[in-house]
């Protein structure tokens, strides 16, 4: 039994082509040059185009943001620069002054440490003391983180014992 080989497409094609005229393959040859031309144009030159155009528009708006971002630099090393020290406080001395101002006077008032003070009133009434404490806030700076209140004999008044830091 006799078996045939087929020929390979190249084989194929190449008869195909020399079949024809040379006309014919001229204009076949010139068909294939502009369709492949076509789909470069379409798969490469256009994506290519716009990809452009974006980068540069992305390109505009980054410039923009970069110098925004150095003039608010500029003008946080200008604070930093021209912010004067902090003028050094003496925590006693404002709170004597709160007191005063409020028309209350400590029985002792106690340094615990660098920051740190302890007060003590011997009566005060209760519905003074949260005006009071708010103006130690807010006039000398210094918060209660400390308090015990112990209810006096007399209605409404308190012993207080407080500590106040910065």
């Amino acid at each position: 039994m006799a078996t045939t080989i087929q020929p390979s497409y190249r084989e194929r094609f190449g008869q195909w082509w020399q079949l024809r005229s040379r006309a014919e393959r001229m204009l076949l040859s010139f068909v294939g040059i502009v369709l492949c031309a076509a789909i470069a144009w379409l798969a490469v030159w256009q994506p290519m185009q716009r990809d452009t155009e974006r980068l540069t528009r992305q390109l505009e708006t980054q410039r923009t943001v970069l110098a925004e971002a150095r003039r608010r630099a500029e003008d946080i090393a200008a604070l930093t620069r021209n912010t004067a020290e902090p003028v050094p406080r003496d925590a006693r001395a404002d709170l004597d002054a709160a007191l005063a101002r409020q028309g209350i006077k400590a029985t002792s008032i106690e340094r615990i440490d660098n920051d740190r003070l302890r007060v003590m009133f011997d009566a005060v009434g209760f519905d003074a003391l949260p005006p009071v404490l708010e103006a130690l806030q807010r006039d000398a700076r210094l918060r209660a983180v400390d308090l015990t209140a112990t209810a006096r004999v007399e209605p409404g008044q308190v012993r207080v014992e407080l500590t106040l830091a910065p």
